[in-house]
């Protein structure tokens, strides 16, 4: 069986330029999908917490009609961590300065459209509230709420007793625990919603070969750190331009209420797709419904909430 998510992820890649530069003084790698047609818009992807590029590229392969430009978040991936504390404040601030070289870099006459997914929304959310220089705002699977008042909270408490465990113990115990199997399989299994088979597959071997690219013990503890002290509705009330929010109806991370309410602080137009069937890995396995959310409101289709 030929898996539609794995074959639009094999698209982006087939089209896609690897590029560096030095990001707030963070040597940054980010790949480039350019469009299959002139003046087409451009897009800046923001992965989530232990991911990498490769975790948007599916979304990227249904988008092939726009620019699209997805940077391995500093300490993840390819690029490399910060000097100092890996934090909400300074992913933000990395990501002013990335917007700025792609401005300048793409010769941008119009501004782009910044996409974050979970963690990376978060990232997103807090950039928007405090800049103008993006013309749209894209939230896939947005943290919306304290991610300890989420519909597993009892999970996430043991998820973040084994992060405190993994920083107490000596380097390499601890950072063997981080990169367990059962804690990576695990994760995977229980966010995984979709009862296809080789679905399921393809997202634990994406999960398998891209949860642990991290740099080191210090960035992953940070980083979680920062995932789960903040979230998109501290920022929600200050967003200055339209808003797409896209959201799983099983998220264990954020229930849909949670969501709802969040959205009715947004005091910009907004619009609201429900996805069924699928939880907080939306980009794995449904990213052309992500897509084509995507697409709709940036061709100017608008409503309220859309299941």
């Amino acid at each position: 069986m030929v898996l539609y998510s794995e074959e639009l992820a094999k698209t982006a890649l087939a089209r896609s330029e690897a590029r560096e530069a030095i990001i707030a003084d963070t040597a940054t790698r980010y790949w480039f999908y350019p469009a299959t047609k002139d003046d087409a818009q451009t897009l800046i992807f923001i992965h989530g917490y232990r991911g990498n590029h490769h975790g948007l590229e599916a979304i990227a392969g249904a988008l092939p009609d726009f620019n699209i430009l997805i940077p391995d978040l500093p300490g993840f991936g390819k690029s490399a961590p910060f000097a100092g504390q890996h934090s909400v404040e300074a992913y933000v601030s990395w990501l002013n300065e990335l917007v700025r070289h792609v401005v300048s870099e793409q010769k941008l006459s119009a501004k782009p459209v910044l996409v974050g997914h979970s963690f990376g929304s978060i990232i997103s959310a807090a950039f928007a509230a405090q800049s103008t220089a993006i013309s749209h705002l894209v939230l896939i699977n947005p943290v919306s709420a304290p991610a300890l008042e989420g519909p597993k909270a009892i999970l996430t408490q043991l998820v973040r007793l084994m992060f405190w465990l993994s920083g107490s113990l000596p380097l390499k115990p601890g950072l063997a625990m981080l990169k367990s199997w059962p804690m990576v399989r695990g994760m995977s299994i229980v966010m995984t919603k979709s009862w296809n088979r080789n679905l399921r597959q393809w997202v634990h071997a994406q999960h398998d070969a891209n949860f642990n690219d991290f740099a080191n013990r210090t960035v992953a503890i940070e980083g979680y750190n920062a995932s789960i002290s903040h979230n998109v509705g501290e920022y929600a009330p200050s967003f200055k331009v339209p808003t797409t929010l896209i959201i799983g109806a099983k998220d264990d991370i954020t229930s849909v209420k949670q969501q709802e309410a969040m959205a009715a602080t947004i005091p910009v137009n907004w619009t609201l797709t429900n996805l069924a069937g699928v939880g907080h890995l939306t980009h794995y396995e449904m990213p052309f419904e992500v897509a084509s959310a995507i697409r709709a409101d940036l061709e100017g289709e608008q409503g309220s909430v859309t299941d």
